[in-house]
């Protein structure tokens, strides 16, 4: 989907309604007691159909079912194992929780909706796979990554690579993740769970809801802020 988005320089709102219907096929795993548990770029294919990209989720492969309990056999491959790939995994996920809910996909989500606005991780794939076992996963665990316009305004080199393959100017993309955009992602990757969204299609609402001009859920509540949004 990276490589997808980055071929076709589409901009910001392409991304994001592209994004959306990843969230609501996420989502319709979640309705069939399934979490995928590995979420991330090469997981997510595009195709176009009646000149629309249409995203399809593969690689099931460490999925797991939310109505079975694991079998022992799983407990004793999965203690002690991180299971999916470390640049998107949840906290949770990362501690060799078997406490595995939903929420962890979510979080896979936002690491991907990160990466989709500003072309690079939360946290460097470098360092991050140089680190040893237990340190990668305090890392993911502790370790706050920097808001989306955080990480481009650190790098005017970085800032207009990125720009240029969204089809847009540096200064443009910069204000368009300040504010609401960075609001919607840092929820979406929120330490503890129950500070994210709910569901996929929660994210995917607060998209919508981003798109449409309307005040999004993950914003700081403020009168100052919904009144700019009314006006």
């Amino acid at each position: 989907i990276t490589t997808y988005c980055d071929r076709h320089r589409l901009g910001t709102r392409e991304r994001l309604a592209l994004f959306v219907r990843v969230c609501e096929g996420v989502q319709h795993a979640h309705q069939k007691g399934v979490i995928h548990r590995d979420l991330k770029p090469s997981n997510v294919l595009v195709q176009v159909q009646d000149d629309r990209p249409v995203p399809k989720i593969i690689d099931f492969g460490v999925a797991k079912a939310t109505a079975r309990p694991l079998t022992e056999r799983e407990l004793h491959t999965e203690l002690g194992v991180l299971v999916g790939t470390p640049e998107y995994m949840s906290p949770e996920q990362a501690g060799g929780s078997l406490d595995i809910d939903t929420r962890t996909d979510v979080y896979a989500l936002g690491v991907l909706l990160y990466e989709l606005l500003t072309g690079v991780l939360p946290f460097d794939s470098k360092s991050l796979r140089a680190a040893a076992l237990g340190e990668v996963a305090r890392i993911i665990r502790e370790v706050d990554p920097p808001r989306p316009s955080t990480r481009l305004s650190t790098s005017s080199e970085i800032l207009s690579t990125v720009a240029a393959s969204r089809a847009t100017e540096p200064a443009r993309l910069s204000s368009a993740l300040r504010g609401d955009l960075d609001w919607i992602v840092m929820k979406a990757l929120e330490k503890e769970r129950a500070r994210r969204y709910e569901t996929a299609q929660g994210l995917a609402q607060d998209v919508r809801r981003y798109l449409a001009g309307e005040v999004v859920l993950a914003a700081p509540p403020g009168t100052a802020y919904r009144l700019r949004k009314f006006v």
